[in-house]
Parts: C-alpha cells; structure tokens; sequence
C-alpha cells in the first residue's frame, strides 16, 4: 500500500486523492496526450483500449469517437481525457488572428467566441502563439509572429486569454517558450540571443497572458545557450515563477524524443525522457509516448521521485477538475454540435475581421476614391478574390477548411452591395500571364477596379519558409495592364499574405487606394465589402512594418540597439548618406531612411486626425520617490466622417551606460473614437517599472538605470500616430511638437 505523501498546497483535495490511487504506470498515463492516428502509427493498436487501460491523459481532436473514448476512460475508473487543440480563431467559422486591431476588448470578444465553439467541440485545452518571426522569410510569421512590437503581442496575449479562460471556459497554454524563428534561418533553428534579448524581447511578449491567468506554455525545438527547450531548468523556472507552482509545460510534438532523435542531448529514449521529466518539468509528453514507457521504471530505479510523478500527475487533475472536465466528460459530445458550430451569428468574430484592414493609401480622405459609391460599375479581379476561399482562412484555421461552403470570399462580399460586380481571375501565382488580356478588357468598362493579390496560404505556416518572399511578377504584370487598359478607373488594391511583404513601386504608383490584411478567415470578404462601401471606417494598423524592397527580410523593428553604422534613421546630409557603395547603402541607395515603407501602427481612415497640445505633467521622473509622469495629447477629428484613431506612446533612452539603449522602444497605445469636429484628451501614465531594464547582470532583475548626468541627456517621450512619426522627429534631432523630454533621476 502507497505512503500518502502530503498534499501540496496548490494541488485541490479532489486531485490528490485521485492521484493517491493510480498506480506508477496510470499516474505517467496522465501525462501522455497523443492524438488517435499517432497512436496507431507509433503502437498498431486502437487508442480506445490504452484509454481503458488508463495509458493516455488526453488527446486531441477526435471527432465523432470523443463520446467513445470518454466513456472508456469513465467504465474503467479512470479520469477523462482533456482534449486539446490550437483552435484560438474559432472551429469552423474562422476569425482573423488578432495581428492589426488594437481594440483590445473586440480581440476579448472574439476569443469568447472561440472558446464557445471549443467548448461545443469537446476543447478544453487551447493554444495561443506569442512568437517572434525575425525574419519574413519563416513560415510561422501569420501564426502570431509577424508582431514585431513585445509590448502589443502581451497585451493580445493578455486579451485572448482572458476571453478564452474566463469563468472556467478552457484551459490556455502559451507558445511556444524559447521561442522558434528567432534567427534569419529557416523555421526551428537555434537562439544565437542573450539572455537579455530573451528576457526583454522574447519573453515580454507571454507576460500579458501569465498575467491574464495562462495555465502554462508549451515548449519549443530550439536550444537556448545550447540547452534544447524541453530539457531547460531556466525556461522551466521562468513558467513557475510567471505561471504560478502549479503552471503546465507542454511539450512540442514528439519533443521530448527530438531530445533524443533530434537534438542528440540524450543517450536514449529512456534518458530523453528523464531529461524532459526532470530537467524540463514537463507535464504533457505531446506525442511521443516515452513518459509512458519510462517513467514508471525510472521511479523503480530511484531516478525519478514517486513523490514527483505524483504531483506532476496531480497538476494536470488539478487542471482537468478546474476546466469542469472531471465534472462534464461528455462535453462536446452534443447531437446537435455540428449544427451550432456552424450556425452562430459570430459578431465579434465579424467585427475582428472588419477591425483586421488596413488602410494604406490614400493617407488623406478623399471621397472622389472611397468609399464605392452605390452605382459604381464594380469589376473585380485577381487570384485571391474568389478562387480558393481556403486563402482566407491561412494555416492554423482547426477545421475551417472542412466547410469551405461558408467563407465569404471578396467578390461574394462586394456582390451584397455591387450585385452586378464582373469578376475574372486575371493570373495566378505562376508565371502564365494568358488571362491578363480578358481580365484588361473585362476593366475597361468599370469605374473601379478592385484587385485581390498576395499569397496562396500554402505559402506561409509550420514548416512553409520561403526562400525568396516577393509578391508574384505575374500580379504586378496584372495590375500594369490593368491601368493600361482603363487609366480613367479608381484601382483599388488589396495585399494578402501570411508575413510582411515589399509591396512593389509599380503597383503603388498605379493604385489610387491600397488595403493590407491578414487571411482575414470566414468573414473577410463581408468585412472588406463594409469597408469600401463605407458601412465601416478603416481602423486596422500594421503591426509590423512592411518593408521597402523585396530582398529586405528583417532588420525593420525599431527596437534594435542604437548604432551609428549605419545611422538609424539616416541624418540628412550625413556622411553615411554619400556612401552609395557601402553596406547601408542597400536602403540609402534607394531614397529611403529607414528599411521599411510603412512602419508600425500605420494606417488610414476615411476621416482625418489631428494631434495637437503634448503636454508633460512634470519635467523629472524620480526612481526613488516613485513618481509618475502623465504624457498627453489632443486629438481633434477633422474630418466630416466619425473615426477611430489609435495613438502610441514611445521612449527613446538617450543615454544608458549599464547596455546600450535602444532607438525606440514602444511603451502602450490608446484608442479613441471621435465625432467630425470632436475633440479629447488622450493621456498616458509613465511608471518607473515602465522604463525599466535588464543590465549586465540579468539575474539581478529589470531596473531602471538613469544617467549619471539625467539633465544633461534627458529622455524622451513621443506620442504619435504610428512609429514613422517617432523617426521623423528623431531625424530632426528631437526638435518636433510630439516630443516630450524629461528627466530621469535615481
């Protein structure tokens, strides 16, 4: 008979007990989730006979067979399977991932929307990405990477998994922890960072979902200083110490063999394991079944606690009894499940995908352009207006792609307010350049010609890196002949793609208007027709920038060191300006100051916005008193459209002589809707906690480091429409009205 051992203070009553009666083989069956088809590859056996025998914790999605597989688990005494999945945009009605809205209260919504049809679905355990894509080029850019700013993707992690885990709706993990794409390479590769970079850049993107409640992370391929993710005691620490003791470590799929297989860290299967159990504080071996098969022996051999198996088993009850699983087995399990799934009305999915355009030209409203007046002579046009709808949903949809039926594509979403709108394809994304001809004259007739261009959604996701991001020549051909054919015409055009993309000169110099956006999912070509219509003002903005030339693949975020080789942004007249032949020239060659042409948080709208009045409540910021600093401005609509309009508050750290400070660094936003001709006050408060950073010493902490002289080399605050704003007035030496100095004292 078992020792009880006693109950940890984090782990629940009910949990422990349960953990108290499972043998060593049932208490690692806990911490092994595998989906059925793995399970038959890995075993020849039916997944149904190791969930009677108590062998699996959880799953994925099963479809149909859930009640089945519930069921066994429940006849043979065993606690149910928690069902886990990546759903965070929805089941089968699919909305946009929340890249460009700033409304965080609609990204909220959306996510309660999500995690309902989860809920229908039998999910209880989602996945929210919180990735960096350093570069364009990897393929998981569209899954939550393509974010460059930390401070923004925390508050949407935060405001996803608030809206995901409220009142017990599902369980969040946030992904993946170390993180991948962090390099220029090719999905997957290593962390050539220092801790700091991690700490600051990479993990200040989770802390917005640990502090929302996130139940754990996932782990990532990749090693951090040489030590692979999953067998990381650093990465481990940092879950408990932000997650709480009881935080859950998800392993990636069949990461804790790779420790074997892959990375080569282990010896065997048998030490993977260990390694992950131990080294990693993993509770869910995703796919591997190496827990299930060792654990047990490494507790008979003294390698492992019992004690230890026993709480990790107990944490992932504990996690299951919270979620309402222990208590509702059978959820998801409904007759009527598929017809719900499909049939709910989604408004704040609708409205995240209306909220997810962005508005790129014109940057002044001019109604000779748009909105589409209701008797235009609408001709649409190219690959992604129709063809597949499956291009608007992206990687990542869950089942999406099962009810193709329901996407709304673009034409079907400007043929509700054009009903006689003519359509043709144009091109595809090869070279063959046969249906330009049809496609310009079928233009030549329309008062406004609207063009659907970018990536087939193959071209970006897991495993999907390019070598050469570029939008398709065959497009750009498309859109020449285009406005050959009916130069008269307002061209309309629209950008689609998975990751940030040069949007080509020639395409900009013929298109009156120019939308970026995301695969915007089941709603987008309804929320693309409300726009042009003008039912809906424009009020998405990049979250990232969009760089200036197609061989430009990273190196666009602001928040990069400070370093005058080359200057950045380039001062006017300065010597590295005449260097046509050096290595900053591949952007100053080409009448740029800084490597992307539209930067973070631009975009337009049919109304116009004024900022005026920047006002600094104080001249010094004090660490020691712990003062605060309230850094305002005025925005006036003027403009005779109402309109949303989003504004940034930034810091510049002139001087930091523990580490060299960064050119920008992004501190929060505010939005704010206005009247035509309203006025209001939009303010920030600045915290010394928000200024502060890791020095040398990481493991002493974020601080803030003042100057030794502060008045001599006093900071700066800027409030501005978007982060071309903030460069513009460091290029002209700080002498701008959204300028705000102060210092900073110890």
């Amino acid at each position: 008979m078992r020792k009880r051992l006693a109950r940890p203070a984090h782990v629940g009553e009910r949990a422990w007990t349960i953990a108290c009666g499972m043998t060593l083989r049932q208490l690692a069956g806990q911490l092994t989730s595998i989906d059925a088809g793995r399970y038959q590859q890995l075993t020849g056996e039916d997944i149904a006979l190791a969930v009677a025998r108590g062998d699996i914790g959880g799953t994925g999605l099963v479809g149909d067979r859930l009640k089945e597989l519930q069921e066994a688990a429940i006849a043979h005494g065993h606690p149910p399977l928690l069902v886990k999945d990546d759903g965070r945009r929805g089941f089968y009605q699919i909305a946009p991932f929340p890249l460009y809205c700033f409304d965080m209260e609609t990204v909220r919504r959306a996510h309660e929307e999500a995690a309902e049809d989860a809920r229908l679905a039998g999910v209880t355990l989602i996945r929210i990405t919180c990735d960096y894509a350093f570069s364009q080029k990897q393929g998981r850019t569209q899954e939550g990477g393509i974010v460059s700013d930390p401070v923004f993707m925390s508050d949407v992690t935060r405001a996803s998994t608030e809206g995901l885990s409220g009142t017990g709706r599902v369980a969040v993990i946030l992904k993946h922890l170390g993180p991948y794409q962090y390099t220029d390479g090719p999905d997957y590769t290593a962390l050539p960072i220092e801790c700091v970079e991690f700490l600051e850049t990479v993990l200040r993107r989770y802390d917005g979902g640990f502090e929302a409640g996130a139940h754990g992370v996932m782990m990532s391929f990749v090693a951090l200083n040489g030590v692979p993710a999953h067998a990381d005691p650093f990465l481990r620490d940092i879950t408990k110490e932000r997650a709480g003791p009881g935080a859950i470590i998800e392993s990636d799929y069949d990461g804790i063999y790779e420790l074997y297989g892959g990375f080569g860290y282990a010896a065997s299967p048998k030490e993977a394991a260990l390694r992950g159990f131990r080294d990693g504080g993993v509770h869910i071996d995703l796919c591997s079944l190496l827990f299930l098969e060792h654990l047990p022996a490494l507790v008979e051999e003294g390698r492992v606690s019992e004690e230890d198996l026993m709480v990790r088993a107990a944490e992932m009850l504990e996690l299951k009894d919270r979620i309402g699983v222990l208590d509702n087995p059978m959820l998801g399990t409904e007759p009527d499940r598929e017809a719900r799934l499909l049939d709910r009305p989604a408004p704040a999915s609708r409205a995240l995908a209306r909220a997810s355009v962005v508005m790129l030209r014109p940057k002044e409203p001019d109604p000779a352009i748009l909105p589409i007046p209701a008797d235009a002579r609408v001709c649409v046009l190219g690959p992604l207006a129709e063809q597949n709808p499956e291009d608007w949903l992206g990687a990542y949809s869950s089942h999406g792609n099962r009810h193709l039926e329901i996407v709304r594509t673009p034409l079907d979403g400007l043929r509700r307010y054009w009903p006689d709108a003519t359509y043709a394809r144009g091109c595809d994304y090869d070279g063959a350049e046969d249906e330009i001809p049809a496609a310009a004259e079928l233009a030549r007739g329309a008062s406004h010609v609207v063009l659907f261009l970018g990536e087939r959604w193959q071209w970006s996701g897991e495993s999907a890196a390019l070598a050469d991001p570029r939008l398709p020549y065959v497009q750009r051909r498309l859109v020449d002949a285009v406005r050959a054919a009916n130069p008269d015409a307002k061209l309309v055009v629209f950008v689609t793609a998975g990751r940030a993309l040069h949007i080509p000169g020639e395409i900009e110099a013929a298109a009156d208007a120019l939308f970026w956006t995301a695969q915007t999912g089941t709603f987008a070509g309804d929320a693309i027709a409300d726009i042009l219509a003008g039912v809906a003002d424009p009020t998405g903005r990049l979250s990232h920038g969009l760089p200036m030339a197609d061989g430009i693949n990273s190196g666009f975020d602001t928040r990069v060191a400070r370093t005058d080789r080359p200057a950045v942004p380039v001062v006017p007249g300065s010597a590295l300006r005449r260097q046509r032949h050096h290595w900053c020239a591949y952007y100053l060659g080409l009448g740029a100051r800084w490597p992307a042409n539209y930067t973070f948080g631009e975009g337009y709208s049919y109304t116009r916005f004024a900022l005026s009045d920047w006002t600094l409540d104080a001249g010094r910021l004090s660490v020691a008193e712990g003062t605060v600093l309230t850094a305002s401005v005025r925005v006036t609509n003027t403009g005779a459209r109402p309109g949303t309009e989003t504004i940034h508050l930034y810091h510049q750290d002139m001087v930091c002589e523990e580490r060299v400070p960064r050119l920008l660094e992004r501190l929060g936003h505010r939005q704010i809707h206005l009247a035509p001709g309203e006025s209001a006050q939009v303010s920030f408060t600045v915290t010394p906690e928000m200024l502060a950073k890791y020095g040398r010493d990481w493991q002493a902490g974020r601080k803030v480091w003042p100057d030794l002289d502060p008045a001599a080399n006093p900071d700066r605050l800027f409030i501005v429409q978007n982060e071309g704003q903030a460069l513009d007035a460091i290029e002209r030496f700080g002498d701008a009205p959204c300028v705000l100095p102060f210092i900073l004292e110890p």
